[in-house]
């Protein structure tokens, strides 16, 4: 139970028939069979105004979803480090304007895949990337997995999904491969929180397991999440 107050919607400035109907398209997805099943909890001001859940905990059994479901964390585990990330912030330890590089060195001296008439050239980037670009996925960076464009297969040639390298080689190999746009322009889904967790490792001089941790993970009672062995921030496809 999440134990807080509970409220009408509109008792909070929300529709109550805008509300609900979230509730509806997720049922739409789950009778699609696009879900087996989903919970929901929304909040405002400190209160509670809908917590109910749709469909099934397990497609292969008929067990109804339980608003106590426990799932496993794949991409959002980039929320978690982005906080991690303005919690230093706001302790004055991080700008969002610092450059990447100020923590990662390497960073400074990229450059940016672009493709002309003569094919594929390498440019110095037009600034160096930000903190914040790594927040809102504007660095530059992508995933092999995104496209089939030039940097996209750079990326799965060098193998960074590899499970035996730390956050600081990860980050090495990163910054030696061209980025796919200017940093700034452009916004793609990208390995940007990997970097942000690094930045977080140089700054507090702690992994990025212990890190999250101590700083958000137990003072929430998130006893039942586990990060990998190498503490590498990890995202799903």
């Amino acid at each position: 139970m999440h134990g807080l107050p509970t409220a009408v919607p509109a008792d909070v400035g929300l529709c109550p028939e805008r509300t609900q109907r979230i509730v509806q398209v997720l049922q739409r997805d789950v009778d699609r069979g696009r879900l087996p099943g989903a919970a929901v909890l929304i909040a405002r001001r400190g209160r509670v105004v809908l917590d109910t859940t749709v469909g099934r905990l397990d497609p292969a059994r008929d067990v109804p979803m339980g608003t106590d479901a426990i799932f496993r964390i794949y991409s959002m585990t980039k929320p978690i480090v982005s906080v991690a990330t303005l919690m230093l912030v706001e302790q004055g330890r991080l700008l969002l304007s610092d450059p990447v590089g100020q923590y990662i060195p390497r960073f400074m001296q990229q450059r940016v895949a672009e493709t002309g008439p003569q094919g594929i050239t390498l440019v110095p980037a037009s600034r160096p990337s930000t903190v914040q670009d790594l927040l809102r996925h504007t660095a530059g960076l992508t995933y092999e997995f995104t496209g089939n464009e030039h940097v996209n297969q750079l990326y799965a040639q060098a193998g960074l999904g590899s499970r035996q390298q730390t956050n600081a080689e990860l980050c090495e190999r990163l910054a030696a491969l061209p980025l796919a746009h200017q940093p700034g322009t452009t916004w793609a889904y990208s390995r940007a929180t990997d970097v942000l967790g690094r930045v977080i490792e140089v700054i507090t001089g702690q992994t990025l397991g212990a890190f999250l941790r101590e700083s958000i993970l137990q003072p929430l009672g998130m006893s039942r999440m586990k990060l990998p062995p190498r503490q590498q921030v990890r995202s799903a496809r």
